[in-house]
């Protein structure tokens, strides 16, 4: 039998007989004196204990990590068998993306290379692998253009001067931007090749393949022109990107996979288009590295089986075919621009 007056229990003799009228009702309840800081001490350890906790993930988080849609992104654990030239201000870099190894750039020919790309001239992956087309605009509205190989930084073919802006190049010649508008083609001898239209923005070539868009639409879906200028075919498709950002696309070198993305300065969504199975993957990452140099932000490696895209800061995301987005982790000196080597 329970007895109420044993001093274990601790309870007064007016707590023993208090009494409950009938009915529902909130009854408070009696509290001893030592007991009744015990809530306001347990409230203030767990916002102790989540402050420190947030500080400690802050302080410990990659700050190159911050801007990713779904989290920091894994580190890059596979195989690509790509070599990147990493274009910058200062030099020009070799990047072993398997090795995470980066060796300086030695050739006479790449001291010229750095300081086009310190002067803002534009970087044109070339249709022939392993080149670049370096334009540097004059300020008549023309603009002075050569092929340079990235083994070595020498040019391959004489300067040429055209009118526009090179904005890509095809296996006949450079893309041109007219001064009053349309794109055009311009062989190596400087003759133009063919025209191609009013109202179309440039995205990306590659071989005979080249993609467009028109240039009027700026809101999320827009539709893609693809023109195979060998076989003279032409077909649309439609590519629903982020609403604002800076656009960027690429074209992969055998001219099958297209990349087309945008960047808002927080993180980057985009798409790879299989332009022969006609699927459309999407895709996330961080921030693209975007800016007033005129050298590439984006690479494929030689099978077009992955895509890399600068980000800021000075890191580097490579992006599988399934759309899985990873980190490169390597000691990268600062770059402006990223070529295939």
């Amino acid at each position: 039998m329970l007895d109420l007056d044993a001093p274990e229990l601790g309870l007064r003799p007016e707590d023993q007989f208090a009494s409950v009228p009938p009915g529902r009702r909130l009854i408070p309840r009696r509290q001893h004196d030592e007991s009744s800081s015990a809530p306001l001490l347990l409230l203030a350890g767990l916002v102790v204990f989540f402050v420190v906790g947030a500080w400690l993930g802050g302080a410990d988080s990659d700050e190159d990590d911050r801007g990713a849609p779904d989290g920091p992104q894994p580190a890059l654990m596979q195989s690509t068998g790509t070599a990147l030239v990493l274009l910058g201000d200062a030099g020009v870099a070799a990047l072993d993306v398997d090795r995470a190894a980066v060796t300086p750039a030695r050739a006479p020919g790449f001291d010229t290379l750095a300081r086009d790309v310190a002067g803002h001239a534009a970087v044109v992956p070339s249709a022939a692998s392993g080149r670049v087309w370096i334009a540097t605009a004059e300020p008549a509205g023309t603009s002075v253009v050569r092929e340079v190989d990235l083994a070595d930084g020498s040019t391959t073919v004489p300067a040429l001067r055209v009118e526009g802006s090179v904005v890509g190049a095809l296996t006949q010649g450079v893309l041109v931007e007219a001064p009053g508008g349309g794109l055009e083609l311009v062989g190596a001898d400087g003759a133009r090749v063919r025209e191609l239209g009013a109202g179309r923005m440039f995205l990306a070539a590659r071989g005979d393949v080249l993609a467009t868009r028109p240039a009027d639409c700026d809101g999320a879906a827009c539709t893609v022109i693809v023109d195979n200028l060998a076989t003279g075919t032409a077909y649309e498709l439609r590519a629903e990107l982020g609403a604002a950002g800076t656009e960027l696309a690429s074209m992969s070198p055998d001219g099958r996979q297209l990349a087309v993305l945008r960047s808002d300065g927080v993180e980057t969504r985009g798409i790879l288009v299989d332009l022969r199975l006609d699927t459309v993957t999407p895709f996330g990452g961080r921030a693209a590295l975007q800016g007033p140099s005129g050298a590439p932000t984006l690479a494929w490696s030689p099978e077009g089986d992955w895509l890399f895209v600068a980000t800021v800061r000075g890191g580097l995301d490579a992006v599988a075919r399934d759309g899985q987005t990873y980190r490169v982790e390597a000691e990268l000196p600062p770059f402006t621009g990223i070529v295939t080597g």
